[in-house]
């Protein structure tokens, strides 16, 4: 394992620049900023009235200061802005129509959020809707009681006879002052490792989500400084948009952050899944013959357990025999379930099982599947026949003369239609 280790870092930029070429990163964060100034003002109210309950909501303030510092001199005006809708919002007197709105503007937030993340990481299936009213509000619910606990039990802690006597004594005092100045930094590492663990519908390993929400982490910092500069040196600039700067500055700082949250996603997810790393430049679209030669091969694999009467392969086990892609696999394995051939049981992780008896399943049912599709896109085959007026004879004698001509195959239809 550790001797691949220099050809994944070798290999990780190039995929990371690809995925930035291809737009998927960009995309999803250019929506994000756009459903973020939409929600930000409902999901800050709901986490407000939650902290309010436990007296601990002044300390509001200066998390949304610390967040938006690279906006430079307008942070404090955006941040006195953003509570002050806050406080406008009485979610106690909104009424049972207007606490349903902001639970829905909420929980559509997360909906975007997540379905970036599936995107990232091939997730094809999201939450079921009970899961993520669940899921989604225990989050905003809990999550800010123990982030805001967390700071007050540091806060306090720092205040104690002990900690002020090792702070007096070389070199803890030094260790000490240096680790309140990486306070921020851990804090938004910590943040963003449990949002690559819990946003997409997938298991994620905690050391993959550590290592993407790491150097997530230090490029936020370096991108909070940079940021902060080119506030500071675009005094004249940002005067062409008179009262929509800082506005401006805003959506762009949102478009940033939401980049590098992405960006880490897809870290996470090279970390858990190296080898993906090394299939960044092979075609998105598969032809339909790589899609037969995967289900053929896929087929073996699973049909072969069916005879044998062993335990149905789970995804890592077929990644160990067929040395193609996860998500190559992946697409193949969806393919094969939508079209009945496979199904897929609820363990974990879950296993591929046969769904046709191998003694009814023949070579042509299988290729007429990926030749045809599912039902839909027969519906759809069949309209666009009828549509176009393509006769059943005339495509019959096409398939059955794979060596003749376009003309030749016109010449035939038109002498047929002349004798019929």
């Amino acid at each position: 394992m550790l001797k691949h280790i220099p050809d994944f870092l070798k290999a990780l930029p190039t995929a990371l620049f690809h995925d930035m070429q291809r737009g998927e990163i960009t995309l999803r964060a250019m929506s994000l900023v756009y459903t973020t100034l939409l929600s930000l003002a409902p999901l800050l109210a709901l986490s407000f009235s939650v902290l309010k309950g436990f007296g601990v909501h002044n300390q509001m303030e200066p998390v949304l200061l610390s967040l938006l510092t690279p906006l430079g001199e307008k942070s404090g005006e955006f941040t006195r802005q953003i509570l002050g809708f806050v406080d406008n919002m009485q979610v106690g007197v909104l009424g049972v129509t207007g606490l349903a709105i902001l639970l829905y503007t909420v929980v559509t937030l997360m909906q975007k959020v997540e379905s970036a993340f599936n995107h990232i990481w091939h997730v094809k299936q999201a939450r079921s809707l009970t899961a993520q009213f669940r899921d989604y509000l225990s989050v905003i619910m809990v999550g800010p009681i123990l982030m805001f606990t967390a700071l007050g039990l540091w806060t306090s802690l720092q205040n104690t006879d002990l900690v002020q006597t090792i702070t007096q004594a070389e070199p803890f005092g030094s260790v000490l002052a240096a680790l309140l100045k990486l306070l921020p930094v851990l804090l938004i590492v910590l943040a963003f490792t449990f949002l690559y663990l819990f946003m997409p519908n997938t298991r994620v390993k905690p050391l993959a989500a550590l290592g993407g929400a790491a150097l997530a982490g230090v490029v936020w910092q370096v991108a909070g400084w940079l940021f902060a500069s080119f506030v500071v040196s675009s005094g004249q600039q940002t005067a062409i948009y008179s009262i929509f700067a800082s506005l401006f500055l805003f959506m762009l700082w949102l478009y940033v952050g939401w980049v590098i949250v992405l960006t880490g996603a897809r870290l996470a997810y090279y970390f858990q899944y190296p080898d993906a790393v090394r299939m960044c430049q092979q075609p998105e679209e598969t032809s339909v013959q790589t899609r037969e030669l995967l289900a053929a091969v896929i087929l073996r694999e699973v049909g072969q357990r069916f005879l044998n009467k062993q335990t149905p392969p789970t995804l890592n086990e077929l990644r160990r025999n067929i040395p193609v892609s996860r998500f190559l696999l992946e697409d193949s394995l969806e393919d094969l379930i939508s079209y009945g051939i496979l199904s897929r049981d609820d363990g974990e992780p879950p296993h591929y099982l046969l769904r046709v008896s191998p003694e009814t399943l023949t070579v042509a049912d299988i290729r007429r599947h990926f030749w045809q599709g599912t039902t839909r896109q027969q519906r759809q085959a069949q309209q666009i026949q009828q549509q176009t007026g393509l006769e059943e004879a005339w495509l019959a004698e096409t398939a059955m003369t794979p060596t003749a001509t376009v003309q030749q195959l016109l010449e035939n239809a038109a002498s047929n239609r002349s004798k019929s």
